[in-house]
């Protein structure tokens, strides 16, 4: 007797795992095409201006020979290729002179850090952007899409 209800409690045990292990699912990404992705402006300027800067990780490393690009808005909304330049073995960029617009600046070339939200200039006769870029969580919607 005692030992049927060992063999009934095993029993309960092995389906209690069973289907926990059945109820557990992989959960996959979302997989969104990579045309789906709204991207927005991130940097304007108001007159023409020389934009320069240097481009460093969070442990303080510079990005060597690293491609930054910057994107000129159209009046559609999309984005066109308007200069791309390598940093300089110090993590350093000159985009030489920049028209007034509405820009997107990507100084990463990759989703592997994140693009900034916002980069600012200030009213000077120059742009001088100092960026501290900050790495990417690994599970981005858009992880496996080029940078827009």
């Amino acid at each position: 007797m005692e030992w049927g209800v060992k063999a009934h409690r095993i029993t309960g045990i092995l389906f209690a795992l069973t289907t926990a292990a059945l109820g557990q699912g992989v959960n996959q990404a979302r997989e969104t095409p990579c045309n789906d992705e709204i991207v927005k402006a991130n940097f304007e300027l108001n007159a023409r201006k020389r934009v320069f800067g240097e481009l460093k990780d969070q442990t303080g490393a510079v990005f060597q020979n690293s491609k930054v690009s910057l994107r000129k808005q159209g009046r559609s909304g999309g984005f066109t290729e308007y200069r791309t330049v390598e940093t300089d073995k110090e993590g350093r960029f000159d985009l030489k002179s920049v028209d007034g617009g509405r820009y997107r600046f990507l100084p990463a070339p990759n989703r592997g850090f994140r693009q900034p939200n916002a980069v600012e200039c200030g009213d000077s006769v120059e742009c001088e952007i100092k960026l501290t870029l900050q790495v990417s969580p690994t599970d981005q919607e858009f992880g496996a899409c080029p940078v827009q």
